[in-house]
């Protein structure tokens, strides 16, 4: 029976080797090749050819060679499955072959002969082929030396690939990752599971890391978004109506943490301790605790009553994470491979359950979730990696049921069965201040009552902790709902089901869910929901790529690689576009859930490029925001801005707004500039942070077109983001000359392999924008790199450069400026409009482009800008990572 061999000496619940998938061979199927270099018992390299659906397989002590003189002993060994062409990795000890293995070389083959039957050949006993490799090429014939045995010779023809001498271990690394075997063994990236299907065997881990294992991550958190979708790059998993447990395998012990990183033993003791429930000797595992009622539903009421009850019936760890495994952090792998590398180390267990998701269908798995009746679910993109401690758009939560935490700030006694308690107050922090958002009088059992004023009594004070306070009457008493009220410290923090809140910030229809007994009360603050359609963008954008692996040798370069993200831009929606255009001269526009006074729309703010293109009106630009806002806000997010406005049109000067007017929209987003982190000599000024669609409408309404963002970002405006490349054109510099030094740059930071987004200033320059670590430099870091860099490319061509700070002084040539790496400068944003005919933006572009001869810096207007970034997709949105 084919690969019967090939079966019978394997373990594949010990190897990593990949099983057969088929139990028969596929008769006239070749093709390819695969040599592998194998370190077992004693160093030999793997010949395979593809024949007949296997790879037909000799072991070569010495290495194949390209030396027509060399003749190489060949031990004709099993035919192996076709699943084994890219195997590299390392085989464990105690198993067959045990040692290390990479891909040496792979390619293509042909036998010599049209008509000849390459299976047929080797049973015949001589098999004479050409090959096209990465490192072998040409004609070569393998004969069998011994008619009874398995001996042959590799011999390799004289022809134009031979070469005297030449030698495989003068070649020592992969062709499929470039390591060595030293390397594949001191650090594995894949594991093979045999028990799975072929096309999913394999987990990819080149992103893991050796490391010492932490005592604990910061959990990752989910940003709750507007409406499900369906995605074929995402997957969907149900939202545990539980507590987030974190558990540390150690040996044989288990520790459990709490979202907050503390013990969670007082909670669920001995829960998951000893952990026979995994296959590890160390790991990390993030998951959440729930208990399920007689229908196998999560039940958080059910939950609350066996805090602390050791016995643990009824209480599952759904685990959906795995962080780390015996000796390596998981952080970077892809979501995707780590579940499924969780899945192959959990063992069957009555208190812990892999969480199984669903790929791509996401609007019937929350209709499924409705029907189950469970809180809701959770969306996250397959290729995203682990980002501790941060609300991520890369987990996207969709609840069935609103719910809400909230910290309790007091209570009110009601009449029956509750005269001691029939209410509670509530508040929600905003703005380091807790906001009073009305009470929560249902959901209380008997027991409920009585635990939370044994919880409530020792915090007991005479004033009320919300800020502002509650209103009161002239005779200083609460009002009408808070009357009796009983003030209390604001430290316990509650679940409740909310029917949604009132205009003025009040909960309605609060029904009390649980305490939440490890809560820092100041974290609580009123969630709301993102549009899922931006977060999907913000979250594809900044994960890594979803690119097929190349092909064998192909080089791969940051520098010059384009945008896989397919972008469509729609921030404001069919309805409100049409709106706005069925508008008159001014009037009151809703867009994105604020209303906006507008004016003058038809007046024209910038001329056509030739005298037969119309202008563009205000109208016209206030609906360019409203589109491209979506793919301009993440270049935007918690930046302060400075305005530069141009009330008479792009034609006419123009002025610099740093503070926001006080007739400004309340709903705007200000950040107030006091000059903190040491920079007294900065005013107090209130800059807008444009977080939102109608704020870039209402810039377009202001004629505040040309948006120039600081180069610092909140919370640490005064630390840079980006490292900035500004080529500034003198007067006498073309536009060839321009491309000539962008060109030396993208040559400077490809040899330094340094990712960099080049992007056009919508006017004569270009600009280059460098993601750094921020809060892990300060400006002088980065002007420093620049100039020196820069300095470099200048040298090359010192006949179109001039480093004098003075414009006058330069003669008319070009200068490199570093200065913009600076704290409180300023750059012109991606998207951002520019003052001149035709309304030029500032256009991200990829590398390649810098040799497009139509390319030129005010080359896309408003009016075709969309059409190219639904085409390419956000050329600038790796760089926010």
């Amino acid at each position: 029976m084919p690969l019967e061999d090939y079966r019978r000496k394997r373990d594949f619940a010990k190897t990593p080797e990949p099983a057969p998938v088929t139990a028969t061979a596929t008769a006239g199927t070749t093709g390819r090749f695969v040599v592998q270099r194998h370190r077992a018992t004693r160093l030999h390299y793997d010949f395979r050819l593809e024949i007949d659906g296997v790879l037909v397989s000799w072991a070569v002590p010495k290495g194949p060679s390209l030396d027509p003189k060399t003749r190489r002993m060949a031990i004709h060994v099993e035919d192996h499955p076709i699943e084994y062409f890219d195997f590299e990795g390392v085989i464990p000890a105690k198993q067959y072959g045990a040692g290390d293995v990479i891909v040496w070389d792979w390619g293509t083959w042909e036998p010599e002969a049209p008509t000849l039957e390459p299976g047929k050949a080797v049973q015949d006993g001589e098999l004479k082929f050409r090959i096209e490799g990465q490192r072998l090429k040409g004609r070569f014939t393998i004969v069998r030396t011994d008619a009874e045995g398995d001996a042959w010779l590799l011999i390799h023809k004289k022809d134009e690939h031979a070469q005297a001498g030449w030698d495989a271990e003068d070649h020592p690394q992969s062709v499929k990752s470039g390591r060595t075997n030293d390397e594949v063994k001191h650090n594995r990236d894949a594991i093979w599971v045999s028990a799975a299907p072929a096309a999913s065997a394999e987990i990819d881990l080149a992103g893991a890391t050796t490391t010492a294992m932490p005592a604990r991550i910061e959990p990752m958190l989910a940003t709750l978004a507007s409406k499900p979708f369906s995605d074929p790059d995402w997957l969907y998993e149900i939202k545990w109506d539980g507590f987030r447990v974190q558990a540390v395998v150690d040996g044989g012990n288990v520790r459990i943490l709490t979202r907050n990183l503390h013990d969670a033993e007082t909670y669920f003791p001995r829960l998951l301790d000893p952990p026979r429930w995994i296959a590890a000797t160390q790991a990390i595992v993030d998951g959440e605790v729930v208990a399920l009622d007689d229908q196998g539903r999560p039940d958080f009421g059910l939950l609350q009553a066996k805090l602390g009850d050791k016995d643990a019936k009824g209480l599952v760890y759904q685990a959906f994470d795995l962080l780390y495994l015996d000796g390596r952090s998981l952080l970077d792998v892809p979501l995707e491979d780590r579940k499924r590398l969780l899945k192959s180390v959990l063992v069957e267990h009555p208190r812990v359950r892999f969480a199984a998701h669903v790929d791509g269908e996401g609007l019937a798995f929350f209709d499924a979730a409705k029907s189950m009746g469970v809180e809701g679910m959770v969306a996250k993109l397959r290729r995203s990696h682990y980002e501790p401690g941060k609300r991520s758009s890369a987990w996207l939560k969709f609840k069935i049921r609103p719910e809400q935490e909230l910290v309790v700030g007091g209570w009110t006694p009601g009449s029956g069965n509750a005269r001691a308690l029939g209410a509670i107050a509530v508040g929600v922090y905003e703005d380091g201040n807790l906001r009073f958002a009305g009470k929560v009088g249902s959901g209380f059992t008997g027991a409920i009552r009585a635990d939370l004023l044994k919880r409530l009594g020792p915090l007991t004070q005479d004033d009320s902790p919300f800020d502002p306070a509650p209103a009161q009457d002239y005779r200083g008493r609460w009002g009408g709902d808070l009357k009796d009220v009983t003030w209390v410290k604001p430290e316990v923090v509650i679940r409740a089901e909310l029917g949604g809140w009132s205009r003025d910030g009040m909960v309605r229809q609060a029904a009390f869910k649980g305490i939440e007994p490890d809560r820092d009360p100041r974290d609580v603050i009123r969630e709301t929901a993102v549009a899922t359609s931006t977060a999907v963008r913000a979250a594809e954008a900044a994960a890594p790529a979803a690119a097929a692996p190349p092909a064998a040798g192909a080089a791969t370069s940051s520098v010059g690689a384009t945008s896989d993200v397919r972008v469509t831009p729609g921030g404001a929606s069919a309805d409100e576009l049409a709106a706005l255009k069925a508008l008159g001269k001014e009037g009151t526009w809703s867009v994105g859930g604020h209303d906006l006074k507008l004016t003058n729309l038809d007046k024209p703010l910038f001329a056509g490029r030739t005298a037969d293109e119309p202008p563009i009106t205000k109208r016209e630009l206030i609906r360019y925001f409203a589109r491209i806002a979506p793919t301009m806000l993440p270049h935007l997010a918690d930046r302060p801005l400075n305005l530069q406005r141009f009330p008479n049109g792009a034609a006419a000067p123009g002025f610099w707004q740093k503070n926001l007017p006080e007739t400004s929209p309340k709903w705007l987003t200000k950040w107030h500039e006091t000059g903190v982190d040491g920079r007294a000599d900065r005013g107090a000024n209130d800059h807008l942070i444009a977080d939102k669609v109608a704020a870039l409408c209402w810039l377009g309404n202001q004629a505040s077109f040309e948006i120039h963002a600081w180069t610092g970002q909140l919370p640490k405006p005064w630390q840079p983001t980006f490292a900035y490349i500004d080529i500034d054109p003198g007067e006498k510099t073309t536009w060839d000359e321009t491309l000539v030094l962008a060109r030396l740059y993208r040559t400077a930071l490809q040899h330094l392999g340094v990712r960099g987004y080049p992007k056009t200033t919508g006017k004569r320059g270009i600009q280059v924008w460098i993601p750094i670590q921020h809060g892990r430099y300060e400006f002088a870091d980065t002007s420093a790199w620049v100039e020196r860099v820069s300095k470099a490319v200048g040298a090359t061509v010192p006949g179109l450069i001039s480093w004098e700070w003075a414009k006058e002084a330069r003669k008319g040539k070009a200068r490199l400026d570093y200065t913009q790496n600076a704290s409180i400068k300023t750059l012109v944003a991606p998207y951002s409009v520019r003052p001149a005919p035709g309304a030029p933006v500032s256009a991200p572009i990829t590398w390649d482009e810098l040799d497009d001869p139509d390319l030129r810096p005010d080359r896309w207007t408003v009016r075709d800008i969309i059409e190219r970034v639904e085409q390419v997709g956000d050329l600038f949105a790796a760089a926010q990572t």
